[in-house]
């Protein structure tokens, strides 16, 4: 396996944009992020780092908001590198639970059911 650079700090990552279904765009500046790495996904992922987040982001109109992403890396690659992923998050119940009590320590959510 190679070494590989740190993830960014998220002041310094490109800043999100939301496209509509009606074409529509809006901008976004992550404020603030919380996560978790893993590994064990299965057999087939010897070598990658999921890095799972959730990331505070402050619209246009300022309303904040919350995304639900991850990082990942392929440590068998000859040059590593942190890609971002579109694709929908999917964890264990250990990880959501680690993110949900990362979020409350941050004061950005209140639980109650």
């Amino acid at each position: 396996m190679s070494r590989y650079k740190n993830l960014k700090p998220f002041k310094e990552r490109k800043q999100p944009t939301f496209k509509y279904p009606d074409g529509k765009e809006v901008s976004g500046k992550l404020i603030d992020e919380v996560y978790v790495d893993s590994q064990d996904i299965d057999k087939n992922t010897t070598g990658v780092i999921y890095r799972n987040m959730v990331q505070k982001i402050r619209l246009e109109d300022r309303k904040e908001t919350i995304r639900f992403c991850y990082y990942w890396i392929n440590l068998d690659d000859d040059e590593p590198k942190w890609m971002y992923s579109r694709y929908a998050l999917v964890i264990t119940e250990e990880e959501l639970k680690e993110l949900l009590n990362k979020m409350l320590e941050k004061g950005w959510i209140k639980m109650s059911f």
